[in-house]
C-alpha cells in the first residue's frame, strides 16, 4: 500500500501564456447573482437601484383606484436558509432564503401610516459553486445571448434599401423603412404605418422648411446679377424653403421643389436676389424626404399630432390633448417604454460621434425627441451614401448582449409583481380602509408561482451536467441564444450561427454542439468576462508609442472596432518594443500589416481565443476545427474513473479548471496537516493555532449517476497499520504490519514536496505513529504533517489527480491495423486494462419509495410481506429495508411495503380474527420497491425520512426511503472511448495480454488504433501527443504545451532523443500470437484516452414478449419501456422487394397487433402445429373507428354479403374461417 501517488515534475513549453491573469471561471454566475441580491450591503436602505431592489422600486408605490390610500416600499430583508445545500439534496427540498419586505400603507385622509414586515415568499439562492438546488436537484441558470436594446440600421440586399429599428427593453418597437413607392415610412409595433416626416412634425417641427433644415445643409445661390453659367448650375437644385410672392402672398415654389428654367425667369421677374437650396451629401439629389413631405399632407405641429392620433386610434376623437397623451404613452412614458440602461448606452455611443453635445450625458431611459430625429438623420445619410455612416451588423457582439442569472430572475419577478399590483388594487377597493394592512392586501402567490415556473420549467434553467468537473464548469459558462426572447431553432439562419470576427477572445469558435443547435449554444472564451451592461469583454495589453505596457485593459467588441490589435505572438524585446517594422494586426474582419506606432493594443495570450474545454486539448494548433469541436465536446462526457491519472501531456489549464470547478477541497489559510483519514483533513492554522476540520464528500450520486468522491491529497506521513520499520532510504520508508502487509511511504514526491525520515530500521511503531517530517527549501522540520499554504489542494474530487483535472488514463498505443478488429474507428484493447481496472468507473443509482395515506388506510413499510419465500427477505432488516453492503440483482426487494386492498363486508369469523390479530389479518397487496431490470450492484447508503421523526415531507406522504446502489463498471466491448482530438471509437475486442503486439523489450501495448483514422480526419495533434507522451513516461515528467504556444516539432524530437526514443517514434513490434516481427515499424507512444458516458450496458436491449400500446396494440419502443424494434415503412419496402410475403405477413400481424394470432401462435409453438392463419390486425379496427369519426360508416360484410360485427368476428373467424369481402366502389 502507498500513502499516495507520487507527484510528477512538470515541463511547460509556454512562452507567452500567463494563467495568473485568468479570471475566476464561474465569476459570470456569481457576479450576476450578487448584482441581483446585493446581500453584501450591510445597510439595506443603501442598496443600489438594481436587481431585486429595482423590481421593488418599480412596482411601488401603489395607489388605490379612488386615490384614498397608497402603499410604499421601504427595503427588503433576507433570512437564513433552513438547510445547508447537502441536506437540501438529501431531502428533495430547495436551497432558498425567506424574502421579507418592509411595506407601509398610508391612509391619505387621516395621514395614518401602517408599517409591517411582509413575507414575500422563499427565494432560491446560489450555492458557492454557482448552482441552485431546486427540489433536491442541482440546476444551472444558463446565460442568454440576445439582441441588445438600442437603435439598429440594416441594409436589405434583395430590396436594395436601408431601414432603422428602435428596439426597447420593454415597450413598442419603432421602425423606419422604404415602402414600394420610395417613401420613408415609420411603423409602430409592425402594424401602424405612416410617413416618417409625420412623426418628425409631431415632435414639434411643424413646417416642411423646418424638417428639411433639420436634416440637410443649405447654401444661398444668387439670381439677381448672376451670369448665365451660374444660373445654369441652379437648374435641378431644390429649394429648402417656400418661395412666396410678397405682393400677393402666393407660394411660388414649395420647399423641396426642383428649380427649372421657367422658375428662374419668374424669380428674376419678381426681383428675388438669391435663393436657399438644399446641399445633399456628396451633391447627389435624394428626394426620399421630399416625397415623404408630399405624402404626409400636414404643415403644422397641431395637424401632425392629430393625424398621428387618428392613425393610431381610429374612431376616437382627435383633440390635441388626446393626441399628445398618446404620443407620450408610446415613447416618452417610463411606465410603458423602457430602453433600459443598455439601450440608452447603445444609443449614446451610436450618435455621440456625430452629435456629442446631445448624447454625451443623456441618462433618460425613455426615448427623447432628439433620438428619433437623429435616427431619421442617420438613415437619410445612409441612403445618401455619406461618409462614416455604415449599417449595423446584427451578428456583431457589439449588438448582442448577455442576460445572466440575476437579470433573468429580475425579469421574472417583474411579471410576478405586476400581477401582485393588480390584486392589491382590487383588494383596496373591496375592503374597508380601517381593516386594511399591508399583510392583508398583498398576495404572494403570483411571486412564488413565477419563481417556481422559472427555476422548474424555463428553457434557461437546466438540470446541471455533472458527468465530470469539466462538464459542470462548461455548463456554468455556457451561452444560449435560444429561450424566451431569443432565437428559435427553426428560424435561425446560417449567419447567426456562423463564427464572427467579433467573437475573437469573447466566444469560443470551436466549442458548440454538432446537431440542430450548432452556433446557437456557445461557450465563453477563457479570459472573457461580462461587463455591467451585459457585453462580453476580453483583455488586451496596452501599446503606447509602439511600446507594450504591462497595463491590461478589457474591451468590448464595439470599442475594439476602432483599433489595430497586434497578435500575442508578435516578437517583443526586453524593453517592450516590437522587433519587426511591420506587424500583422487585426482590424475589424481584416488582417492588415501596420507599423508599431499605429498599434494600440496587443493580445494577452493565444489561449484567450478558445474556451476552457478547448484549451485542454494539447497541440490544438495541429487539429482540424471539426475534430477539435468533437474533442472539446467529448471531454465533457468522460466518466470519472476509479483511479485518476493526470495526462502526461497537458496544456497547463488542468489545475485551473479543476480548482475553479469547485470539486477539490482547498486550504482557506496557511497551516500544517495534523490529521488525515478517508473522511476528512484536519489543519492546524498558523495564525489562530486552531485545528480546522475539512470534511470530505464520499460516494455521492451526481445528476448523471456518476460517483462524486473526494480523496485526501496531503500527507501526514504516519503509519495506518503500525508494525516494524523494515526499510529506510532517501526515497521511501517501508513498514511491515503485524500481519505481514507492507506499507510504503514515498519521501520525494516532487521537487517542491519532500520529506525526511524520523524513524530507524527495526523500530516498532504504533498505529498512527509519524514516520517523516517535511523538508522546505533544504531545511528539515519536525515529525508532523505537510506544511501548507492558503490555496493548496487538500483533497481531490472526481476526475482530479493532485489538483489537476484527470478525465482519463495514459495508455500505451500502437497505430496499426489488426485483423480488421479496428476497422472503421473500432478499438482493440488489452485484457490488462480490464484486470487492472484502468478504465473502471463507479456508477450510483437512487431508488425511492414513499408510503402514503390512502383512502383504504396507510401504506406500511414492513418486512411482513405476504406470499414470499424466506430467500426474498434474507437481506432485509426487521423494518423491511435492505441492509447496507447487500449485493442486489434485478427483482430483489430493496424496501418491503404493503398497501391495503379494498375490503368487502367481513363475516363474523373474520371480524373476530381482526380483533385478535389486528392489521395482519387485513387484506394487503405487495407494493415493495424492487431492483428494476438491467440493474445490479451493492447497496451503499440508505436514507429514511418520516413524519414521526419531524421530517418535512410532501402532502400525503407519511414515510420515504431512498436506497443508493453502486455498481463498478469495467470496460466492455461496445463502450465508447475517445482521445482529446475528436478521435472516437467503440471497443470491438478485448484481447488476452499475451496475444497483443509487443515491443522489443517484451512490453505488450494496451490499445491498438487504426492509422487510417488520422490522415482524412486531419487531427495530427494526437500524433504529437503520442510521441511526447512516450518521452514523458520514460523521463518520469509531465509536459504542458499551451494551445498555439506549445511545443514545436523540434521540441518533441529533442525530448524523444533525451528519453532514448527514436525521433519518429516508430518501433519494431512483434505479433503476440506467433512471436513474428511485423513487416513494417509501427508508430507507438502514450496517448490520453477517455471512457465516455455512452456505456453499452445502458444501451444494449432485447425484447421477448413485452408491453403493447393500448390503442393500436402494437409493441412499445425503447429500452425504458422494454420495447421492440420497429418494422417501419422502409423495412416493409425491402421485404416487398424480395417478395417475402409470408415473412412480411407474420411481422405485420401475429408479431405485432393481431391479438388473437398472438395468443394462438404460443399455443401452436407449444403443440408443434405449424400452420398459422393470421387474423385481423388491431390497427384495422383503429382505422375503421377513425373513419367513423369522420362520419364515414364502414360496414364489413362476409362472402355471402351479410354484415359482420368485427368485435364478435374474431371468435367466428377461428371457428368458421370466414373471409371478409370489401364492396367495390361502384356497389357502394
Amino acid at each position: 500500500m502507498h500513502t499516495r501517488m507520487q507527484i510528477r515534475n512538470r515541463v511547460n513549453f509556454g512562452k507567452i501564456t500567463d494563467l495568473n491573469l485568468l479570471p475566476n471561471l464561474i465569476y459570470v454566475q456569481k457576479k450576476s447573482f450578487d448584482w441581483f441580491l446585493q446581500s453584501e450591503v450591510k445597510d439595506p436602505t443603501k442598496r443600489l437601484n438594481q436587481g431585486l431592489e429595482a423590481v421593488f422600486r418599480e412596482s411601488f408605490p401603489i395607489e388605490s383606484p379612488n386615490n384614498d390610500m397608497v402603499m410604499e416600499y421601504g427595503h427588503y430583508v433576507l433570512g437564513e436558509p433552513k438547510r445547508d445545500p447537502q441536506e437540501c439534496k438529501d431531502t428533495d427540498s430547495s436551497y432558498a432564503v425567506p424574502l421579507k419586505a418592509v411595506i407601509r400603507l398610508i391612509i391619505k385622509d387621516t395621514g395614518e401610516i401602517r408599517e409591517q414586515v411582509v413575507y414575500m415568499g422563499d427565494l432560491p439562492v446560489m450555492t458557492d459553486h454557482g448552482t441552485f438546488i431546486i427540489n433536491g436537484a442541482e440546476r444551472v441558470v444558463v446565460s442568454q445571448l440576445h439582441r441588445s436594446p438600442g437603435i439598429f440600421f440594416s441594409y436589405d440586399q434583395v430590396r436594395d434599401t436601408f431601414s432603422a429599428r428602435v428596439i426597447p427593453y420593454r415597450g413598442s418597437w419603432l421602425e423606419f423603412e422604404m415602402d414600394n413607392k420610395g417613401i420613408l415610412v415609420a411603423k409602430i409595433d409592425r402594424k401602424k404605418k405612416f410617413p416618417a416626416t409625420l412623426l418628425v412634425k409631431a415632435m414639434g417641427m411643424g413646417t416642411n422648411e423646418e424638417v428639411l433644415r433639420l436634416f440637410y445643409g443649405s447654401s444661398k445661390m444668387k439670381i439677381a446679377g448672376a451670369n448665365p453659367k451660374d444660373l445654369k448650375r441652379l437648374i435641378g437644385r431644390r429649394t429648402i424653403a417656400d418661395i412666396i410672392n410678397m405682393e400677393t402672398g402666393e407660394v411660388m415654389l414649395d420647399a423641396g421643389s426642383k428649380i427649372n428654367e421657367d422658375n428662374i425667369s419668374i424669380l428674376r421677374e419678381m426681383k428675388v436676389k438669391d435663393v436657399d437650396v438644399i446641399e445633399f451629401p456628396k451633391g447627389k439629389d435624394n428626394p426620399v424626404l421630399i416625397n415623404c413631405l408630399e405624402k404626409d399632407g400636414v404643415n403644422d405641429y397641431e395637424d401632425a399630432v392629430k393625424k398621428f392620433h387618428t392613425i393610431m386610434r381610429p374612431g376616437e376623437p382627435s383633440t390635441i390633448e388626446n393626441a399628445e397623451a398618446e404620443l407620450k404613452r408610446l415613447f416618452f412614458s417610463p411606465k410603458t417604454f423602457d430602453l433600459g440602461i443598455v439601450g440608452r448606452y447603445k444609443i449614446n455611443s451610436k450618435f455621440e460621434f456625430n452629435n456629442p453635445k446631445d448624447f454625451a450625458k443623456a441618462e433618460d431611459r425613455v426615448l427623447r425627441k432628439q433620438d428619433i430625429i437623429e435616427t431619421v438623420r442617420y438613415l437619410v445619410m445612409l441612403m445618401s451614401e455619406a461618409e462614416n455612416y455604415y449599417p449595423d451588423d446584427i451578428d456583431h457582439l457589439g449588438n448582442r448582449r448577455i442576460r445572466s442569472v440575476g437579470e433573468l430572475i429580475a425579469n421574472q419577478l417583474k411579471l410576478g409583481f405586476s400581477r401582485v399590483e393588480r390584486v392589491i388594487k382590487e383588494r383596496m377597493t373591496v375592503q374597508e380602509p380601517e381593516q386594511q394592512t399591508p399583510q392583508l392586501l398583498i398576495s404572494i402567490k403570483p411571486i412564488t408561482a413565477v419563481i417556481n415556473e422559472f427555476f422548474g420549467s424555463s428553457q434557461l434553467s437546466q438540470f446541471m451536467d455533472q458527468t465530470n468537473p469539466l462538464a459542470e464548469l462548461t455548463h456554468k459558462r455556457r451561452l444560449n441564444a435560444l429561450g424566451p426572447g431569443g432565437l428559435s431553432r427553426d428560424r435561425a439562419g446560417f449567419e447567426v450561427r456562423d463564427v464572427h470576427y467579433s467573437h475573437y477572445g469573447r466566444m469560443c469558435p470551436i466549442e458548440t454542439p454538432e446537431g440542430p443547435n450548432i452556433g446557437l449554444i456557445l461557450s465563453m472564451s477563457s479570459f472573457a468576462r461580462v461587463n455591467d451592461y451585459g457585453f462580453i469583454e476580453t483583455p488586451y495589453r496596452l501599446v503606447k508609442n509602439g511600446k507594450v505596457q504591462k497595463q491590461v485593459e478589457y474591451l468590448t467588441a464595439d470599442k475594439e472596432e476602432y483599433h489595430y490589435m497586434a497578435q500575442s505572438n508578435s516578437t517583443v524585446d526586453e524593453k517592450g518594443e516590437f522587433t519587426s517594422k511591420l506587424i500583422s494586426t487585426r482590424h475589424r474582419g481584416d488582417f492588415p500589416f501596420r507599423s508599431p506606432s499605429e498599434i494600440q493594443y496587443m493580445d494577452l495570450a493565444p489561449l484567450q481565443v478558445v474556451s476552457v474545454s478547448t484549451a485542454l486539448i494539447p497541440f490544438l494548433e495541429h487539429d482540424d476545427a471539426n475534430r477539435a469541436l468533437m474533442g472539446s465536446n467529448m471531454q465533457r462526457q468522460a466518466v470519472p474513473l476509479l483511479t485518476e491519472e493526470a495526462p502526461f501531456v497537458g496544456t497547463g489549464m488542468e489545475a485551473r479548471a479543476a480548482y475553479d470547478a469547485g470539486v477539490c477541497i482547498v486550504a482557506k489559510k496557511d497551516g500544517v496537516v495534523s490529521k488525515v483519514d478517508a473522511t476528512g483533513v484536519w489543519i492546524k492554522e498558523d495564525q489562530s493555532k486552531e485545528i480546522v476540520h475539512y470534511p470530505l464528500i464520499k460516494f455521492k450520486k451526481t445528476n448523471q449517476g456518476t460517483c462524486f468522491n473526494q480523496k485526501p491529497n496531503v500527507s501526514m506521513l504516519h503509519t495506518t497499520t503500525g508494525g516494524k520499520v523494515s526499510k529506510v532510504s532517501k526515497e521511501r520508508i517501508e513498514v511491515t504490519s503485524p500481519n505481514g502487509e507492507k506499507e510504503t511511504h514515498e519521501l520525494l514526491l516532487s521537487d517542491e514536496v519532500q520529506f525526511h525520515s524520523v524513524v530507524k530500521e527495526g523500530q516498532e511503531l504504533g498505529v498512527g505513529a509519524p514516520v517523516a517530517g517535511q523538508i522546505i527549501k533544504g531545511e528539515k522540520y519536525g515529525d508532523f504533517g505537510q506544511i501548507l499554504q492558503k490555496g493548496t489542494v487538500l483533497a481531490n474530487g472526481p476526475s482530479t489527480d493532485a489538483g489537476y483535472l484527470a478525465l482519463g488514463r495514459n495508455v500505451l498505443v500502437a497505430f496499426m491495423p489488426w485483423e480488421g478488429y479496428n476497422f472503421e474507428d473500432a478499438i482493440l484493447i488489452s485484457e490488462r486494462i480490464i484486470k487492472d481496472d484502468v478504465f473502471s468507473s463507479i456508477h450510483i443509482e437512487e431508488f425511492e419509495i414513499q408510503a402514503r395515506e390512502t383512502k383504504l388506510g396507510q401504506e406500511q413499510i414492513t418486512r411482513d410481506i405476504p406470499n414470499l419465500s424466506d430467500k426474498a427477505f434474507r437481506d432485509l432488516d426487521e423494518s423491511g429495508v435492505i441492509r447496507i453492503g447487500a449485493e442486489v440483482k434485478p427483482g430483489d426487494i430493496l424496501v418491503g411495503m404493503v398497501t391495503p386492498k379494498g375490503e368487502t363486508d367481513l363475516t363474523p369469523e373474520y371480524k373476530l380474527l381482526h380483533s385478535i390479530f389486528g392489521e395482519k389479518a387485513k387484506e394487503v397487496r405487495d407494493s415493495s420497491l424492487r431492483m428494476p431490470n438491467g440493474f445490479e450492484g451493492t447497496v451503499i447508503d440508505i436514507k429514511r425520512y418520516s413524519r414521526e421523526t419531524g421530517d418535512e415531507l410532501a402532502a400525503g406522504v407519511e414515510e420515504m426511503v431512498k436506497v443508493y446502489v453502486a455498481r463498478k463498471r469495467k470496460l466492455l466491448v461496445g463502450d465508447k472511448m475517445a482521445g482529446r482530438h475528436g478521435n472516437k471509437g467503440v471497443v470491438a475486442r478485448v484481447m488476452a495480454q499475451e496475444d497483443m503486439p509487443y515491443m522489443e523489450d517484451g512490453t505488450p501495448v494496451d490499445i491498438v488504433l487504426n492509422p487510417l483514422g488520422v490522415p482524412s480526419r486531419m487531427n495530427l495533434g494526437q500524433i504529437f501527443e503520442t510521441q511526447l507522451g512516450f518521452a514523458a513516461k520514460k523521463l518520469g515528467i509531465n509536459f504542458e504545451t499551451p494551445v498555439f504556444d506549445g511545443a514545436s516539432e523540434g521540441d518533441v524530437h529533442d525530448f524523444c532523443k533525451k528519453a532514448g526514443l527514436p525521433e519518429n517514434s516508430k518501433f519494431q513490434l512483434y505479433d503476440g500470437r506467433t512471436g513474428e516481427k511485423f513487416i513494417n515499424q509501427v508508430f507507438c507512444g502514450y496517448i490520453y484516452m477517455l471512457k465516455l458516458a455512452h456505456l453499452v450496458d445502458d444501451k444494449i436491449h432485447a425484447r421477448s414478449t413485452g408491453p403493447y400500446s393500448l390503442v393500436t396494440q402494437q409493441p412499445l419502443g425503447g429500452k425504458a419501456q422494454f420495447g421492440g424494434q420497429r418494422l417501419g415503412e422502409m423495412e416493409v419496402w425491402a421485404l416487398e422487394a424480395y417478395g417475402a410475403s409470408h415473412t412480411l405477413q407474420e411481422l405485420l400481424t401475429i408479431k405485432s397487433d393481431d391479438m388473437l394470432g398472438r395468443a394462438r401462435i404460443y399455443e401452436a409453438i407449444v403443440k408443434g402445429i405449424h400452420s398459422i392463419k393470421p387474423g385481423i390486425p388491431e390497427s384495422f379496427n383503429v382505422l375503421v373507428q377513425e373513419l367513423r369519426g369522420l362520419a364515414l360508416d364502414i360496414i364489413i360484410k362476409d362472402s355471402e354479403g351479410l354484415e359482420v360485427d368485427i368485435s364478435d368476428y374474431e371468435d367466428e373467424f377461428s371457428k368458421n374461417k370466414k373471409k371478409i369481402k370489401f364492396e367495390t366502389i361502384e356497389n357502394v
